[in-house]
This record gives structure tokens, sequence and C-alpha cells, in this order.
């Protein structure tokens, strides 16, 4: 079935030993074997077998596996290869929310489609740029605001505190890459390589053309795909790619950015799978956290952190069902366990629980009390910009 020598390669280290089936989140929920499936991909030339045999659509790729192999085998890279594979074969992943991320990308991803985003989700007398050294990357922030909208979450702040932040650090004024398409995360780890370069293309070219030496954004996720995949398809960037929480640990550290306002808080972190695992990033978000423990916030980890922090639940809009439920209801009892709000730097994180804390359907998810809240805004109280 797999026909890239490349792809066979990455995984041919794999000595079948087992431990990634014994760390998967998915193999706790539903039979799932990473091992096997590498062996099955390589071995059996029939895909619809394959596919039936083992569900490697519901791998999250959330490189929890690669964080335990004995052989950095990345089984996450190999499954997003293998989609793209599949989906040039006509093969789909389980998408959820009505196919609504792949249709909107596939719209974004026309030449002839200009998106604007909303002056609702800027803040108020604030000096934006068109043209700058340093610019501020929303991503998709406004279109699932629009989607998300019963939810609990306020998309518009995420997007307004960063700003806010920003523009209060910054000694020029801050490039507002407004015209930006979708990062194209989730096409990628569908297997939608072609509409995933076009998007690229276009983000890529937005930026050279604004002059930009670096962009900044709020999202793990579009952090990774700027920083990583935009590199593998081409090649060494002219700009340079931080998460916000990156750039505002080094302000910290210089001694620009100060707190103001006392905030009284219990809160934990999750470390998201794109931001942690996939780009080491564990660090940041922890120093600002423990920061804000000077003004009043009670910062407390919960017992899986950092490499061996649980995933959310869902990657890139596909394969969302009871089993992946179970995985946000177990890591949403451990973040009650530990604080009252649970912080994370992931917009995607961020839907997935609080979709699953609003399904009040169950009495196990009527028990479970615990806030979820993006790190931006309460960094953007804590500095008396909110």
């Amino acid at each position: 079935m797999i026909t890239s020598n490349e792809i066979k390669k990455r995984v041919s280290y794999c000595y079948q030993c087992g431990t990634c089936t014994g760390c998967c989140p998915v193999s706790y929920t539903q039979e799932f074997s990473p091992r096997a499936i590498i062996y099955d991909l390589l071995n059996n030339p029939n895909p619809q077998e394959i596919l039936k045999k083992n569900n490697l659509l519901a791998c999250l790729t959330c490189n929890y596996c690669l964080a335990r192999c004995p052989q950095n085998v990345n089984f996450g890279e190999f499954i997003r290869q293998v989609r793209i594979e599949l989906f040039n074969k006509g093969f789909r992943v389980e998408e959820t929310h009505d196919c609504f991320v792949s249709n909107v990308s596939n719209i974004l991803a026309k030449e002839q489609v200009f998106p604007k985003f909303p002056r609702d989700y800027i803040p108020d007398n604030v000096q934006l740029e068109t043209t700058g050294e340093i610019a501020y990357f929303p991503g998709c922030l406004a279109i699932l605001g629009t989607y998300f909208d019963d939810i609990g979450m306020d998309f518009a702040k995420i997007a307004k505190s960063s700003i806010l932040i920003l523009d209060k650090l910054l000694e020029k004024p801050l490039v507002l890459l407004d015209n930006a398409k979708c990062s194209g995360h989730d096409v990628l780890w569908q297997g939608d390589y072609e509409t995933f370069k076009k998007l690229a293309k276009y983000n890529a070219y937005l930026i050279n053309k604004a002059g930009v030496k670096l962009v900044i954004t709020s999202c793990a996720e579009d952090y990774r795909t700027l920083a990583i995949d935009y590199k593998e398809l081409f090649g060494e960037l002219p700009f340079k790619v931080m998460h916000i929480t990156q750039f505002l640990a080094e302000q910290l550290d210089k001694g620009v950015l100060k707190f103001e306002k006392e905030i009284s808080k219990n809160v934990t972190y999750h470390d998201p799978c794109r931001l942690g695992r996939h780009m080491g990033e564990y660090d940041a978000p922890r120093k600002l956290l423990k920061a804000l423990e000077g003004i009043g916030v009670k910062f407390r980890e919960m017992e899986r952190i950092r490499e061996s922090s649980l995933c959310c639940g869902v990657s890139a809009f596909n394969y969302c069902n009871d089993f992946t439920k179970a995985i946000r209801i177990d890591r949403l009892k451990e973040a009650e366990k530990t604080a009252d709000y649970l912080i994370t730097t992931c917009s995607k994180c961020q839907i997935h629980f609080n979709c699953t804390l609003t399904e009040k359907k169950s009495s196990e998810l009527e028990r479970i009390n615990v806030e979820v809240q993006d790190i931006v805004t309460l960094i953007a109280e804590a500095m008396g910009l909110l």
C-alpha cells in the first residue's frame, strides 16, 4: 500500500516492542495499535483490508508514542504521509461538524478569495500597520468564532488580548496580517496536501510582501504549521515564527513585561500536543504562569504534564466520537482535581474541552467543574488591558 520509500524508511526502525501501544491514549478507549498499523501498512498491499482492521484515521497525531519510542519512530508524521497517499486514492478521514473545516479551507484556497479579519476582533485605539518587522498571525480565530458560537468561548477576546499585549510591549506598531488565510493545519493532517499548499503559498507571500521578519501567533497549531510545515514546503523561510508565550517569556526576562492587576485564580496548565511534543516548548507558558504567582495567581501542575501530557482528544477536526470524548473527560477531571481554571495555549484544545463541558447530557459531565481559559487573556488581565 505504501509506495513512498521515504515513508518506509521513517518507520523501518520499529522493532515491534509495543511501547507505543502501551502509552497511546486512543488505545485506552478502543482497539488501536501503532505497532500493528506500521506492520500492516508496510506489508499489506490491500488498503481496504488495512482500514477495516486498523482504524489508522483515529490516530490523534499527538506524538505521545514518539516521546516514548526507544527507536525515535515518528508515527504521527508517518500517519500524516499515509493520509496524504490515502487522500490521493480517494479515501477521507471521518470529519466532524459537517466537514466545516475542509469546506472552508477549500473556499479560502481559491485565488479569488481574499478574507478580511473582522473589525470586532480588533481592539479600539490601537495603531496597526500593514508593513513592518513584527506581525500577528490571527489564523482561523474569526472563522472558528463564527461556527463555534455556542460553547462559551470568546474568540474575539483571544485576538484582542494578543493584539493589546503586543501593542503594549513593542516599540514600533504591530503588523496585523488581517488578510491572512487559515494556516492549513487541519487539511494538511487530514491528507489534503494540495489545499494546504495553496493556503501556505498565499500566507507566505502575504508575510513576505509585508516585510515581516517575525511572525507571532497565539495558536499552537498555527505555530507548528508556519514554523515546520511551511519550511518543509518552501525551504528556509525569510521570517522567524514564535508562539506568543515564547515572545512574552523573553520580554519577561528583559523586564519589559510587567503585571499591574491582582488576580485571584487557582490555575493549572494543559500542554497542547503541537506546542509541546511537536515543538518542544514546555517552559515558556510555565514561566509566565509562575510569574503571575506574584500577583495572586496560584499555579499547580496536573499529574500528567510536559511530554506525558494527555491530548485533548481530537486532531484536525476528524474522528470526534465517544472514544475521544472519554479522553477529554479524563483530562478535564484531572484538571478539576488540581485547579479551578485550565489554562492552555491552543484554540483547538479550548474548543474541544469547552465543547465537551457544554454537552450536559450525562451526570458524568455535570460533575466536572473547571473553566478553560487561553493564557493570553489571563496575561492581558494581569497587565490591566482588559
